[in-house]
């Protein structure tokens, strides 16, 4: 059976004003592949590689570029960081599903060509399993896709192959469907709020910010995994599709325009006690704590027909994903990633999540404290090929971090320094107390002698 994914009709738009004006493009397909059907949500074109620095983050702001002209010309770990920074603003459930170029030359037929595609491919897939918390592989399936576009006939091929295998790699044919209508979504939103305390063993070192993290990020994961999830306050079967959740909220008088856009659905997750509890007691002589707080908001776009279940694991994918990418982009931003033993309190603030529109739904990217809105506007530009305005960034999802806690604890450990502690502050009171009386002793017996001692001191001096 054929492989077939839709798309919408602007991504065929997209394709021609390529290959109509640069001859040579190549960039990333995005989508989401469910059980009922595989979708197309946007198509993003690989930035012109630096010509310095071309695997680090800062790579992205240079201004300095290299133009490619061909295929034989890409270097694989450009596409595969531009792969990593796009996955980190999909939602859960949405994965890089391969690549698309626009070229004169046939890439199937070349084997040379075909040669740097599954180059290309292969390590993309490496670097994005490389973190499994970033969920960058797609669990459902090995195989990529593959979509060219010849800049002189504007024909239009897909295929896919399998990757992250040693095996002969046999390339599959694709039906390549567009949309005239825009494709419809379901949107589930939630908060999940994170409030636990974790023990900080300082090693000679330091500690370590991003073992902390890591640390935090583990504990998360396994945590989310066992939780369970209601949708709209209510347990689902998991082989229900959504469409079928929509149709029995749906009033019977509702109009055909009020039918066709469903309302977002309110997920909840709850961690059965049993989970909660750890599986064993350990008895550790820590040297402090980091208390990580705050709420992680979430929106997973879902095809209708997908099931409950596959719902599910996309929003614990974008919980997981989120704070991976989060904790990777603030570690990247520190100067020292040690913090040194002395220091009393510690306060990191990751980026927070704002959403960006991309078509009918909803991609995310991340400001740091301080950052505008207008911040947004350049990943998008520079990552998606998407020119949007500042007011269609969507802040308030999230809200900056409040420190009046950690002020609090700072002034406390500040003061701690200037007191003496309480059993030194006994003793300092309980000396000054004797030296005091013994002043006070001293002074009244010379007052109450002093005739004596007076006439006393004139007879010495007589007889001197």
């Amino acid at each position: 059976m054929v492989r077939t994914v839709y798309s919408p009709e602007y991504c065929l738009q997209y394709l021609e004003q390529y290959a109509s004006h640069e001859g040579f493009v190549l960039g990333l397909i995005l989508g989401q592949i469910t059980d009922a059907r595989e979708n197309i949500i946007h198509l993003a074109r690989t930035p012109e590689e630096k010509l310095a620095d071309t695997g680090s983050e800062a790579s992205y702001t240079s201004e300095k570029t290299e133009s490619v002209r061909n295929l034989l010309g890409v270097s694989e770990a450009w596409v595969a960081d531009h792969a990593k920074h796009v996955t980190r603003m999909l939602p859960g459930g949405m994965f890089v599903q391969g690549i698309f170029i626009t070229s004169d030359e046939d890439v199937f037929e070349d084997p040379n060509h075909f040669s740097k595609i599954k180059s290309i491919l292969n390590f993309t897939h490496k670097i994005l399993s490389s973190n499994p918390y970033m969920f960058g592989s797609n669990p459902h399936s090995n195989e990529r896709l593959i979509l060219h576009m010849s800049t002189s006939t504007k024909v239009l091929t897909c295929k896919s192959m399998e990757v992250g295998s040693s095996r002969t790699t046999s390339v599959k044919p694709v039906e390549w469907k567009f949309l005239p209508k825009p494709q419809q979504w379901q949107r589930l939103d939630c908060y999940y709020e994170f409030d636990d305390i974790y023990p900080i063993i300082v090693k000679k070192s330091g500690i370590s910010v991003k073992q902390q993290f890591q640390q935090i990020l583990e504990a998360a994961h396994k945590t989310i995994q066992s939780s369970v999830m209601f949708i709209d306050g209510e347990l689902k079967d998991g082989s229900d599709p959504l469409e079928q959740l929509i149709k029995k909220k749906r009033p019977k008088n509702s109009t055909k325009a009020a039918q066709d856009v469903p309302k977002s659905m309110h997920v909840s997750l709850f961690v059965p006690l049993e989970s909660s509890l750890p599986e064993t007691v350990e008895y550790l002589e820590c040297d402090g704590s980091i208390h990580f707080s705050g709420v992680v908001s979430s929106s997973v776009f879902m095809y209708p027909k997908a099931t409950v279940s596959e719902a599910i694991a996309a929003v614990k994918q974008d919980i997981i994903r989120s704070l991976a990418s989060r904790f990777t982009m603030h570690c990247d931003a520190l100067i020292d990633d040690n913090l040194l033993p002395e220091e009393k309190v510690c306060f990191n603030e990751p980026p927070r999540r704002v959403l960006v529109p991309v078509g009918a739904l909803y991609l995310c990217d991340y400001l740091f404290p301080g950052e505008a809105p207008a911040e947004a506007l350049l990943s998008v530009k520079e990552l998606l090929d998407l020119q949007i305005t500042e007011s269609d960034v969507i802040c308030d999802v999230e809200t900056p971090a409040d420190t009046s806690e950690f002020d609090a604890l700072d002034r406390d450990a500040s003061s701690e320094e200037l007191l003496a502690t309480p059993q030194e502050a006994s003793q300092f009171m309980y000396i000054t107390g004797i030296c005091f009386a013994m002043f006070v002793l001293v002074v009244s017996i010379f007052i109450h002698y002093y005739d004596a001692i007076a006439q006393f001191m004139s007879k010495l001096l007589t007889r001197s």
